[in-house]
């Protein structure tokens, strides 16, 4: 018997599905295959009624419920919530959000009331086997961290965060001068009495600038690891959907890279889904920076780094707090339209700016008997080039070319992983051994 799973990107539809629009038919089609329908919803639901956090994702992200029902008409019947904007209209938009994913049976992942529910699966059953969706973002402000309850103190609600430490490595020369320039602006007067006080620890081979943190090392660079707290809590996570399900899927969210690109996953990310494996999940799946990025086989299962959005309507807000006005020095007496203007200088800066964030990919796994056995990907574009803006984010299948684009793209990102792809009748096919 064979069981599938379809996964897509990020969703942020802040107006209705413009009339004329002809994507949804044939996309829904592609998703329909899979038994398992994954979508990563990355705005809140709200009537407007929820006060803005003072930190967000970028910008303030809500849409009405009225938006979700458009994204359901893909077709989805699971979705995952951990990501930069979760906690962007703080405890009531995450309430609000739940809410409305409730009301409409959708289950969901990567966010809830307690560390508990945001950290448990989203359980999709069928006749066809049942799947555990685990979801967990690594980009988000500490306050949007849900936390566990103590003996007398409430659970916090949140989203399911992997925290990570960064770590650079600077030469013998390079430290000398973080020393002096530490000790000539006082940058760590006030970290050097918390750690007296035993109020901050100190980190073993650690010399910290602020709150960055060097050591001692002949090669320079950076380093990255996932926190281990969040490491154990999920491994055991997917070692009891394991007990539950035929198999986990674990979907992360992460603006993390190692250097320069944003195509390059950062190191702690490379560990932590190489990991998920290693505890038993069947396969995982990224999104974040918003643009494709390479694959992964590892131990006979797909790590895809990033397949980017499947909606992504980013500039199209209805309302915004004011604190956005105050975050991009704009006067409050501006539209919302005026406004976002002036921040993207009239539409020439930002990610609305370049066509590679208008691509991403759609993962069909087919497992049978306990074991993967296909992965096929239809790349789909968002409407770029579209000659009426009203369409521009929404998503529709590939052309040739496009398609064509983006396995040349996935194949150069992918080389370095060792990972063999071929395109085949307008579908991406991931070559397993």
């Amino acid at each position: 018997m064979t069981t599938k799973v379809c996964i897509t990107g990020d969703s942020i539809l802040m107006q209705p599905i413009p009339d004329g629009y002809e994507g949804l038919e044939p996309l829904r089609t592609f998703i329909g295959q899979a038994d398992v329908r994954i979508n990563n919803l990355e705005m809140v639901i709200s009537n407007n009624q929820c006060f803005a956090s003072t930190f967000c994702g970028g910008i303030w992200l809500t849409g009405l419920p009225a938006r979700l029902d458009d994204i359901n008409r893909f077709g989805f019947n699971c979705y995952c919530f951990a990501n930069n904007h979760t906690m962007d209209f703080s405890y009531c938009g995450l309430e609000s959000t739940l809410q409305a994913l409730k009301e409409r049976d959708k289950p969901v992942c990567g966010a809830g009331m307690s560390l508990e529910e945001a950290t448990a699966p989203a359980m999709v059953s069928g006749d066809k086997g049942r799947v555990a969706v685990l979801c967990i973002s690594s980009t988000c402000d500490d306050a949007a961290r849900a936390g566990g309850a103590g003996a007398k103190i409430p659970a916090r609600p949140g989203l399911n965060m992997l925290r990570h430490t960064e770590t650079y490595v600077v030469n013998q020369e390079h430290m000398k001068v973080l020393e002096e320039i530490a000790h000539e602006t006082h940058i760590n007067g006030r970290i050097n009495n918390s750690k007296k006080g035993g109020y901050t620890l100190t980190k073993p081979g650690i010399f910290s600038l602020g709150n960055l943190d060097f050591k001692l090392g002949e090669t320079e660079g950076k380093e990255s690891d996932p926190n281990p707290v969040d490491m154990e809590r999920m491994r055991l996570a997917i070692q009891e959907a394991k007990k539950e399900a035929d198999y986990v899927i674990v979907c992360f969210h992460s603006h993390e890279i190692k250097g320069a690109l944003d195509e390059e996953p950062d190191f702690f990310i490379e560990t932590f889904a190489r990991a998920c494996i290693d505890w038993g999940a069947s396969a995982v799946a990224g999104s974040g920076t918003h643009q494709v990025k390479a694959i992964e086989i590892y131990r006979g299962k797909p790590i895809f780094y990033s397949i980017a959005n499947f909606i992504f309507q980013v500039d199209r807000m209805e309302y915004v707090p004011l604190d956005y006005y105050e975050k991009f020095g704009i006067s409050p007496d501006k539209t919302i339209q005026e406004a976002e203007a002036i921040r993207s200088q009239n539409g020439t800066r930002g990610l609305e700016t370049e066509d590679k964030y208008y691509k991403g990919l759609m993962p069909l796994l087919e497992f049978e008997g306990g074991s993967l056995k296909k992965v096929s990907i239809k790349p789909i574009e968002l409407g770029f080039y579209a000659e009426d803006k009203v369409y521009k984010g929404m998503p529709h299948e590939a052309d040739e070319a496009t398609t064509r684009a983006v396995f040349e793209t996935l194949q150069a990102l992918s080389q370095e992983y060792g990972t063999r792809l071929r395109l085949e009748e307008g579908l991406i096919q991931v070559v397993l051994d």
